[in-house]
This record gives C-alpha cells, sequence and structure tokens, in this order.
C-alpha cells in the first residue's frame, strides 16, 4: 500500500497545489459501477502520482454548463493510499456522493479558488 501526495498535510492548500507535479497514471473517464464520476455535466476521474513526494492523488473535476455561458468548473483533489482505494471510492460514490462522503480533508478549487473541504456527510 501506497500514501497520498505530502501536499495533503500542508496548511495552505495553494502551496499544496504548486507541490503536486502530477504525472497521470490512470484516467477512469466519467462513467464506472453504473454511476456518473462527476456531480455535474461533464467531467470525469483520474488517478496520479506525485513526482515530487511519489504519493497518490485521486481526482474528481466537473464542469457545470450554465445556460448564460457562464459554466462554473470544480475539481477536487482527494489522498488516497493508491490505485486499491482509488478503485474503491470509484466502486462506492458517484460524483455527489465523493463530494459529500469523503471522510478526510481534500484539496477544491471551484472557478479558479483553491482551500482544503471535508465532506459534510460525515460517516464514523
Amino acid at each position: 500500500m501506497g500514501q497520498a501526495c505530502i501536499g495533503f498535510e500542508m496548511e495552505d492548500p495553494i502551496e499544496a497545489r504548486k507541490h503536486m507535479q502530477l504525472k497521470l497514471l490512470i484516467d477512469y473517464g466519467d462513467h464506472a459501477c453504473g454511476h456518473s464520476l462527476q456531480p455535474w455535466d461533464e467531467g470525469g476521474r483520474r488517478l496520479c502520482r506525485c513526482k515530487a513526494c511519489g504519493g497518490y492523488v485521486f481526482i474528481q473535476d466537473s464542469e457545470f454548463h450554465a445556460f448564460d455561458r457562464n459554466d462554473s468548473y470544480y475539481m477536487d483533489y482527494y489522498p488516497v493510499s493508491g490505485p486499491e482505494e482509488a478503485d474503491a471510492l470509484n466502486r462506492e460514490f458517484d460524483g455527489w456522493q465523493l463530494e459529500a462522503r469523503f471522510p478526510r480533508r481534500f484539496l477544491s478549487c471551484t472557478n479558479g479558488i483553491w482551500g482544503w473541504r471535508k465532506g459534510i456527510e460525515q460517516h464514523d
């Protein structure tokens, strides 16, 4: 079992993102296991590895297509221990559920604004 990128341990979300020099390992696309892998109109999931520290980063991105052409863009970076955990998250959670139920802090970007988040529905 591997480890998540050390960027997730940093206090400043912008510094954490700067640390993450990512190499794509697996592109999961936008659908798997009978559900959508993004919460809005377009997007998908990918597993990456940080070239700086060797840790894993699981990414979910999505775009909301607005009627006024003022689309919103969402990108979440989740700390995972490797491909096995990423596969389990794909099986268990659709796009909305991953955002809401992920039990640890994750890095989030909405329309270019970076910050730390945690799922709103916490399970013990």
